[in-house]
């Protein structure tokens, strides 16, 4: 009788988001990276399939090149092999199709140079699947990738029936496509080895076509909460390795290439869009993941393959933020597609820090904090920013002004774009005519890059999070963990109903203070913060967005109309600010209390170096991000009992406010016509990490505000100036 064999097929996934910190990657390296190797070389008869992202690949290679060489030993004695991806680990569907086809043969060839390796499998960034994918991996030379079981599993395969790989096409293209074991990923590194060894000899079949396979990310072993101490310290990894060499006989240790060689295809498959299955619980609204879970909780085991969470994409709807960087990258890839296809020198540059603003950690979220961190999204944005600079200098010189009148984030309403070389201005007629993205381009820095407070399902299981301590219980899946960083958090569960963008036009309540509004526990009298503006004038001269709404009073509804009249000089970061409320009712005298709303995150809430300051008194001077014009600038004074980004308090009588960031070398300035109150408050959040609920800082929040009285038909102005300088 012949003795049940199986393949056991292992891979890991090593990633750091492009410009992540040196000391967390270094951290990395110590806790994972550098010893999973060094017990990997230890046992030759353990073959493993590695994946290095690019961004770290590079890292790697600067500052610690004896792992690149390490590497290349492994290679060369057949112990391992490496799958490409996405250079800089974009989400392959979401991005331009020369965008993937580029993104794959960078990190190709960057492997080759490095490594002397071909690669033949890639490694999909989040298994985030849609059909199309086969033809572009086919075209960049991929010969296979894995996925979920999960993938399988929903087209009604059965168990047995994942123990191997199938081929997809598309248009005639194929590839191989492996389905991840759901039981591997949950055992690996948690329980003992014994029980995964158990697990593969129930697998083994007397045909020995048979392969579990195990694919997933490498910072389980030693950077996730309490996986050193297990892993290495407990010995888990080496335990692991020596019960897969000790019966070579039962389980055959083998690379994907060495499978594929020797084992052929289930057969075709043809798989949905899905991603892993958490991942597409976390694409739901928030609303409905709650159900989902309940509805897998309560289904019988027989019919749990077919319940499902969403789809990747809706990302970009449930968080309109991720949106605004996806379009972006969009936006900005066809400005440098244009480069490239002149063959301008700067062309090369621009792509690759287009294609580093294509890394996929900022336009999502879930247990990771992603899309929440706003170093990631500052990351994101500055790259692209980078490349954006790059392409219009090239293709227009230092000395444009373009208006452009275009549904940016592809919602069927135009929006309102000025770019000059000083800033652009992403503005919304359809939603409260706001200012959505203010970026400073000689920093190459986006001031409205912001996040509101929004509900997660998560935050239910707050309450009863406990404070993380080093060490703790020991290794548990980032799925158990429910454990704070700090206490107190659940007092900052407040939820925004608008983005936290500018030019948002409020009327307040009178009972309304600052903690109300900071709370959103106010009477918003208005119908003006996120309802349509009409586009009056959209030229050099001025942008004229304006609403015929409504007020509250006392319970009577009263027609008011909101006019901002907008001018955005060509030499200056700057831009002034006129505001015009007209009573247009037939009678009745009116109160009203008027606060327009804006935002700026210069991401550190603590820092010394990034604090508020109140101007002394105007002056008009030359400023060097004005040469050909004049500017309201201000003298600087330190006024303020607490300076820092993460302070609040009501300013009684200022002319304006200043941020500053001595780091980045720029001052936010606001600038009133007459001394005017202004509020101030941080829009801080509360998200979950693979190491516990925390709280970031989104952005400072800055409400001017006036309380006057209107007759019928007369109107009352304001005027602002923003500036930028550097």
């Amino acid at each position: 009788m012949t003795r049940p064999t199986i393949s056991l097929l292992l891979g890991v996934h090593n990633h750091q988001p492009v410009d992540n910190w040196d000391h967390v990657i270094q951290e990395a390296t110590d806790k994972c990276y550098r010893p999973f190797l060094a017990l990997l070389e230890k046992h030759p008869g353990v073959k493993m399939s590695v994946h290095y992202t690019g961004y770290l690949l590079d890292w790697l290679a600067e500052h610690h090149p004896d792992l690149i060489e390490q590497l290349k030993r492994l290679i060369q004695r057949g112990q391992v092999e490496v799958f490409t991806g996405g250079m800089y680990e974009p989400i392959l569907s979401i991005i331009p199709d020369e965008d993937k086809t580029g993104q794959i043969m960078r990190l190709t060839h960057r492997i080759q140079e490095l490594l002397g390796a071909a690669p033949k499998g890639l490694w999909l960034a989040e298994r985030v699947w849609e059909p199309q994918l086969v033809k572009f991996l086919a075209e960049a030379g991929v010969k296979y990738i894995c996925l979920d079981d999960s993938h399988f599993i929903s087209v009604g395969l059965d168990s047995v029936e994942l123990l191997g790989r199938y081929t997809s096409e598309e248009q005639g293209k194929t590839i191989d496509i492996f389905p991840v074991a759901k039981e591997m990923r949950y055992l690996i590194p948690y329980a003992d080895p014994q029980v995964i060894m158990d697990q593969l000899y129930q697998w083994a079949s007397p045909e020995g076509n048979r392969a579990a396979i195990y694919f997933d990310d490498g910072e389980k072993f030693g950077v996730w909460p309490g996986t050193y101490k297990s892993v290495y310290t407990e010995k888990w990894l080496e335990r692991f390795f020596s019960a897969i060499e000790a019966n070579p006989e039962t389980v055959k240790c083998q690379l994907f290439s060495e499978y594929v060689a020797q084992t052929p295809s289930f057969g075709r498959i043809y798989l949905p869009t899905a991603s892993y299955s958490e991942m597409q619980e976390w694409a739901l609204p928030a609303k409905h993941v709650n159900e989902l879970e309940d509805a897998l909780h309560h289904a019988p085991e027989n019919y749990k393959r077919f319940l499902r969470g969403g789809f990747w994409r809706h990302f970009l709807v449930k968080y309109p933020e991720s949106n605004n960087l996806h379009k972006k990258m969009l936006h900005v890839s066809e400005k440098v597609r244009k480069l490239v296809s002149k063959n301008e020198n700067d062309a090369q540059k621009a792509l690759n820090h287009l294609w580093k603003g294509q890394s996929n950690d900022a336009f999502w979220h879930g247990v990771f904090g992603g899309l929440y961190l706003t170093n990631l999204r500052n990351a994101t944005y500055n790259h692209l920013l980078l490349a954006e600079n790059l392409a219009d200098e090239a293709l227009h010189g230092n000395s444009f002004y373009r208006l452009l009148k275009t549904d940016f984030d592809c919602d069927n309403q135009p929006e309102l774009i000025v770019e000059t070389p000083w800033q652009n201005l992403y503005f919304d007629p359809q939603s409260g005519g706001a200012l959505f993205e203010l970026d400073y381009r000689p920093k190459a820095m986006n001031l409205l890059d912001t996040l509101a407070r929004r509900y997660e399902p998560y935050h239910d299981k707050l309450a009863g999070a406990i404070m993380d301590h080093e060490g703790g219980d020991g290794a548990q899946t980032i799925h158990e963990r429910v454990v704070t960083k700090e206490k107190g958090l659940d007092q900052l569960l407040h939820y925004d109903w608008h983005r936290r963008i500018s030019l948002l036009d409020h009327f307040l309540a009178e009972d309304t203070t600052l903690e109300k509004f900071s709370q959103v526990q106010y009477g918003e009298q208005g119908d003006f913060v996120n309802q349509p503006y009409t586009v009056e004038a959209f030229g050099t001269n001025a942008i004229v967005l304006q609403r015929q709404g409504h007020v509250w009073v006392h319970n009577q509804e009263y027609p008011i109309q909101v006019e901002k009249r907008l001018t955005v000089p060509p030499n200056a970061a700057t831009l002034n600010i006129e505001y015009r409320i007209t009573h247009q009712g037939p009678q009745d005298t009116i109160s009203l209390w008027f606060a327009p709303e804006f935002n700026v995150n210069l991401l550190a809430p603590d820092a010394p170096d990034r604090y508020y300051q109140i101007p002394k008194s105007l002056t008009t001077t030359k400023s060097a991000a004005n040469i050909d014009g004049n500017i309201a600038v201000a003298e600087k004074t330190e006024t303020l009992s607490d300076t820092r980004m993460v302070s609040r308090g009501v300013l009684e009588s200022i002319p304006g406010i200043e941020l500053v960031d001595e780091w980045m070398g720029l001052t936010y300035q606001l600038l009133f016509e007459e001394p005017t109150t202004l509020w101030r408050f941080p829009i801080e959040t509360v998200s979950q990490s693979e190491a516990g609920f925390e709280r970031v800082y989104q952005s400072s929040t800055l409400l001017p505000n006036w309380q006057f009285s209107l007759k019928p038909g007369e109107t009352k102005t304001f005027s602002l100036t923003q500036n930028i300088l550097s």
